[in-house]
């Protein structure tokens, strides 16, 4: 059971030979036990399990295990079969966990859903499920059938992505703080051999090492930039707004016109140099001008908690001209001679290297495509070849990339050392939830009532 899937109570709707399970999600998944009886009411249904205050449902058990069967999956037994009852349970102990975690969600402030990419999700899934009806008009007559209008299904769907991004996002701020988990090599051979069997064909592999080179900005340039972020520090010491200044003067695409506001951020979001000194400040506080690979920063802290800060900043960037790309290009057509005569990539890349680039990369050659069009010279080239400088534009800059194909695979069955570095992750995220859950089970009255 995926213990990362919001839970849905199922909708049948059947037409002309064709069924569309539609996904209803309950509203708050398992209600506090006080809004569910009211006194002189008469309980219809049976509670199967207490979670501190919320309860499960058998009807809700019960409607996911229909979903599972309108879905024609095997793994579903008949009610009359011994195995019924343990397979009830499997499906009552992941709704039990997935109510732990929303709840537990619920209290953590830093916690905010993402409504654009939301509502994006749902307008593709309904695009998706008029496409399976033919158009438009059968799908709003079939719910119509159901009792339901489009724009209330609509709200259902967007109902449970909220559920499904607050899940997620709360079990990977847990993980962040974790210990990596160990995974060992017989546990991972294990999986391999349980997956083995569905496992499709390999597609045809590439497999190269690269230096990407970004155009540095000269030190006249920087003296500039780091001149203004200091004469703007000065006009906030002697009384300007910093969100004003922040919205005229900031290069930070993102916060800039919110006059410069980062919200609530905890460590391990931002670079090294701007964590240090913004975790140092007081309520508040000014820093001095501090200097990332963005450029300058002055950051003010608003408020603090324990292990949070909320605050502003403003980014100051040096200006970089037609001189520093061509510099930038010279570096890359040496860093490729050099390359070309043996000398080593990884070498090459800390010396050279944008750092926040990849240093290798394993894709499949029509993936190719999905990278800057000059990668494009790479399904031509050779094993052991350098390819490069390619030149390419990212995030409105000229950059070079000197690339090394390392190997060319053919099509074929997937080997495990193909899939080791995936199951050696998917373990250690299994783990670690695991590890999630058992503590918020260790935190929360939990009452299974079978």
């Amino acid at each position: 059971m995926n213990r990362n899937t919001a839970p849905r109570a199922g909708l049948r709707i059947a037409m002309s030979k064709r069924m569309l399970f539609l996904p209803v999600c309950l509203a708050m998944l398992a209600t506090p036990v006080a809004s569910q009886i009211t006194p002189g009411e008469a309980v219809v249904d049976r509670v199967v399990a207490v979670v501190g205050d919320s309860v499960v449902l058998q009807s809700q058990i019960e409607e996911e295990i229909q979903r599972m069967r309108l879905q024609q999956q095997s793994s579903v037994p008949p009610e009359d079969d011994p195995a019924y009852e343990r397979f009830f349970d499997g499906i009552l102990d992941g709704w039990v966990n997935r109510v732990l975690v929303l709840r537990a969600a619920s209290q953590d402030t830093l916690i905010s859903v993402d409504g654009a990419t939301i509502e994006r999700q749902v307008s593709a899934q309904i695009a998706e499920i008029v496409a399976s009806f033919g158009s438009r008009a059968e799908l709003v007559e079939a719910l119509a059938a159901e009792g339901l209008t489009l724009a209330e299904y609509r709200d259902v769907l967007t109902n449970q992505g909220r559920q499904q991004q607050i899940q997620q996002m709360f079990i990977q701020s847990r993980m962040r703080t974790m210990r990596p988990a160990e995974v060992s090599e017989d546990e991972m051979r294990a999986r391999f051999q349980q997956a083995q069997g569905q496992l499709q064909q390999r597609p045809r592999l590439l497999t190269f090492r690269q230096v990407v080179i970004v155009p540095e900005a000269s030190e006249e340039a920087k003296s500039e930039a780091r001149a203004l972020a200091e004469d703007l520090l000065q006009r906030i010491r002697d009384g300007e707004e910093f969100d004003q200044l922040a919205r005229r003067y900031s290069d930070d695409p993102g916060s800039a016109q919110l006059g410069g506001d980062l919200g609530w951020f905890r460590r391990g979001r931002m670079v090294q140099e701007f964590e240090d000194v913004a975790f140092a400040l007081g309520t508040g506080s000014v820093s001095q001008v501090v200097e990332t690979d963005f450029g300058y920063h002055i950051i003010k802290i608003e408020r603090t908690r324990p292990g949070e800060r909320q605050g502003r900043h403003i980014l100051i960037t040096p200006e970089k001209n037609d001189e520093d790309v061509e510099r930038a290009r010279q570096l890359a057509t040496r860093v490729a001679d050099e390359a070309r005569s043996g000398a080593p990539m990884d070498s090459l890349y800390l010396e050279h290297s944008d750092l926040a680039a990849p240093d290798s990369l394993t894709l499949p050659f029509d993936q190719l495509s999905e990278l800057p069009s000059a990668y494009s010279a790479l399904r031509t080239a050779s094993s052991d070849e350098v390819v490069g400088p390619l030149e390419y534009q990212s995030q409105n800059e000229t950059r070079f990339a000197v690339v090394l194909v390392e190997q060319i695979r053919e099509a074929g069955a997937y080997t495990f050392e193909d899939v080791r570095a995936q199951l050696a992750s998917q373990l250690q995220q299994e783990k670690q939830l695991d590890r999630v859950i058992e503590q918020l089970r260790q935190e929360t009255y939990i009452e299974i009532l079978r």
